[in-house]
């Protein structure tokens, strides 16, 4: 049987590869739910921007979650889906052991939030000689970090203090790590990327669950209309 720190509500991403063990775009996300009497494991069928995603009996995927502030994998197999009420659910078979890894990727979600934030070069810069806090909006979030519109130019490695409004403030500090140039007479110039240096671990958790929670609405407004 797999030991893992799963509970249920865990937030899932799946990554998952074709017959020739290539990996398919794109991450997916889910939700577990419980481990069955074969120690196979039951979670959500996986969302793609509000819809279900339908994975085929026998489709290997990378399971990929979040606690305490590591990050862990194990690998698994599709054995089938069900649907009870209005709830699809994906039963899959654990393939190997869960192992603890190193990840600077999360799944990206598109979305337009408010965020306030403020650059300086030199990570050593006081709080008191950062400046003033500049308005900006999010194109998409992520447990990682943010790509986000605005009105100056950083240059890449500089830092930056923000606070994400989502349904709660999100303070966090992180490392410019892309910078486009997107003029062309809007409000904002610039989109910037941004990974997070400096985020406890409960608020990456709610920005994570912010984004399921999201994905699921996106699904419920699908299925009343």
């Amino acid at each position: 049987m797999l030991k893992t720190k799963l509970t249920l509500g865990t937030k899932l991403e799946l990554e998952l590869y074709d017959a020739n063990g290539n990996k398919m775009e794109p991450t997916l996300i889910s939700q577990f739910e419980a481990v069955l009497p074969d120690d196979s494991m039951e979670i959500l069928s996986p969302l793609l921007e509000g819809r279900i995603f339908p994975v085929r009996r026998g489709t290997r995927m990378v399971v990929i979650y979040q606690k305490d502030g590591e990050v862990y994998k194990f690998a698994s197999e599709a054995i089938e889906r069900k649907l009870e009420g209005n709830i699809h659910y994906l039963r899959i078979r654990p393939l190997t052991e869960e192992e603890k890894i190193q990840r600077r990727y999360f799944f990206r979600f598109s979305c337009v939030r408010d965020v306030e934030y403020r650059l300086f070069a030199d990570g050593d810069t006081q709080e008191e000689e950062r400046g003033v806090f500049r308005k900006g909006v999010t194109k998409d979030i992520s447990g990682g970090g943010i790509c986000f519109w605005a009105d100056v130019k950083p240059e890449i490695g500089w830092q930056v203090e923000g606070i994400l409004r989502l349904n709660r403030d999100i303070p966090f500090i992180g490392r410019v790590v892309r910078v486009i140039d997107i003029r062309e007479g809007g409000r904002y110039n610039y989109e910037i990327g941004v990974e997070y240096t400096d985020i406890t671990n409960m608020n990456r958790e709610r920005v994570i669950s912010f984004i399921y929670e999201e994905q699921r609405k996106l699904l419920k407004r699908g299925w009343t209309k």
